[in-house]
């Protein structure tokens, strides 16, 4: 097999993932949230490190990635263009925000050693999504979420669509009757212990939709707290 049609084959098989996972969300009618990532000042670090580098530093961290990420998230790399794309199935605006928060936060100060390069790592992160996906093609989604972060006058560390912006002006309040708020009103009134005993049979009653608003909202305090998961 040549390396083009090992590249061919992964191409369609993430063609493939991508549209599996926004057909969920068409036929549940959740929202979905899209992530574009690459490095500061890409065209310079290619300069000096050389394609082939590159191309093994977006794996690495690509790699490096999958550790925050749900199960049920997609993350896909274009070998090309060095950027990488992080589809959030069933996950408002809001639940990517705080995604994209942890990854910037998680990631800064750290290195990646390459050859006789060590090569700081800093991401840039274009955000958007949709609260509701028609039954129109996908692509242009990820064609505007790529867009994003590759705009030359866009050149700050997170990047919002307007979209994304509006949608971060409106609060996200989970539902008064549902089971992820039952869990946070039982949170004041037992002990850990009580606390975790019931989550495990809890999280698995819950709709997949609410289970994954419910690690959002976690995600969420890990940026907030300064103890806990956002200190390991």
């Amino acid at each position: 097999m040549t390396a083009a049609t090992a590249q061919s084959l992964a191409e369609s098989h993430n063609q493939l993932a991508i549209k599996q996972a926004l057909s969920l969300c068409q036929r549940h009618h959740h929202p979905v949230t899209l992530l574009a990532m690459d490095v500061e000042e890409p065209d310079s670090l290619l300069a000096d490190i050389g394609e082939t580098r590159m191309e093994t530093l977006i794996r690495v961290l690509a790699e490096h990635l999958q550790q925050f990420k749900r199960c049920e998230d997609l993350l896909v790399i274009n070998p090309d263009s060095h950027i990488m794309l992080v589809i959030l199935p069933a996950t408002d605006i809001h639940g990517g925000y705080c995604l994209a928060q942890r990854l910037i936060s998680r990631l800064r100060g750290e290195e990646i050693q390459l050859d006789e390069f060590q090569i700081p790592i800093s991401l840039r992160i274009a955000l958007h999504g949709c609260e509701n996906l028609d039954n129109s093609e996908s692509q242009p989604l990820i064609d505007a979420t790529l867009k994003l972060l590759q705009n030359p006058d866009n050149n700050q560390q997170l990047i919002l669509s307007d979209t994304a912006r509006q949608n971060l002006d409106t609060p996200s309040v989970p539902a008064k009757n549902s089971l992820a708020a039952s869990l946070v009103a039982q949170a004041s009134q037992t002990s850990d212990e009580d606390l975790l005993d019931t989550l495990k049979p809890a999280f698995s009653r819950l709709p997949e939709h609410e289970r994954m608003r419910v690690v959002d909202h976690l995600l969420e305090l890990s940026t907030r707290l300064e103890s806990g998961l956002a200190s390991h």
